[in-house]
């Protein structure tokens, strides 16, 4: 179980590694860490470093995000990351707490608890994606020249994505319409839940629940039955509702050029 819980806990770590494919997702695995770009967004995962060598790692990333074209990061310092005081030492470095400035990741390994109320339906073309996308921007209140931007960038990307299989996206409808959605990642130890919103006038009428019961049964499906999870502050008091137990939590520390 031990074995099963640090490759669980390492997973939840590690969001951006395991991210749908897209023209502009990068991975740049240096030494003693992991570089993520997805679009305009970085992350630093797998930090495995000597404490000697943080501030000369903080300095590549720094060279590494110039060279793209980036002008900030966010360093994960979880469980697993080394030194145990990375976060602290990255603070002392200039870094400064993201938001959220932190993150629970959690798993489950049994059926969720609660009832799935709500219809959900597996994303199956591009118009489908994209509305899903469209309910997520929304959540965020992106700019319209965001959006735009990034219906192309989806449109491109969709393609890699179905090819792909790893990914599943799902929809909630309520009267029919599109309320929420939440994608999920198989990796072959676990799905990996990978954000998810509902529009504000469908909340509290079980979207959230029904979409976590869509990528349990996903999971089932494909031979792995485990959801994991680093879940914000307002996500994990209801995982943990809904049955999964806590694996440890993550610092989110951000570098701005």
């Amino acid at each position: 179980m031990k074995r099963v819980d640090g490759t669980l806990l390492e997973l939840a770590e590690e969001p951006g590694l395991w991210l749908p494919p897209e023209p502009s997702h990068a991975v740049v695995r240096a030494d003693g860490f992991c570089l993520v770009t997805y679009g305009r967004s970085a992350w630093v995962h797998r930090v495995r470093l000597d404490g000697e060598a943080v501030e000369p790692a903080v300095e590549e990333v720094r060279a590494l995000l110039r060279a793209r074209g980036l002008d900030e990061v966010t360093w994960w310092a979880g469980e697993r990351s080394t030194p145990p005081d990375l976060a602290d030492r990255l603070e002392r470095l200039g870094l400064v707490p993201d938001d959220p400035a932190a993150m629970t990741t959690l798993a489950v390994a049994a059926p969720p608890a609660g009832e799935p109320r709500v219809e959900t339906r597996r994303v199956e073309t591009f118009e489908e994606h994209l509305t899903a996308l469209e309910i997520d921007w929304a959540a965020f209140d992106l700019a319209p020249e965001e959006r735009s931007r990034r219906r192309a960038a989806a449109r491109a990307a969709w393609p890699l994505i179905a090819a792909d299989g790893r990914s599943a996206v799902f929809l909630a409808y309520l009267g029919g319409e599109p309320v929420g959605f939440g994608r999920a990642v198989y990796a072959p130890w676990a799905g990996l839940l990978l954000g998810g919103a509902t529009v504000p006038e469908a909340r509290g009428r079980g979207v959230y629940t029904s979409l976590v019961h869509a990528r349990w049964r996903e999971s089932v499906a494909r031979g792995v039955p485990r959801l994991v999870v680093s879940a914000g502050p307002m996500s994990a008091p209801i995982l943990e509702r809904l049955g999964f137990r806590r694996l440890g939590g993550v610092r989110l520390l951000r570098d701005r050029l």
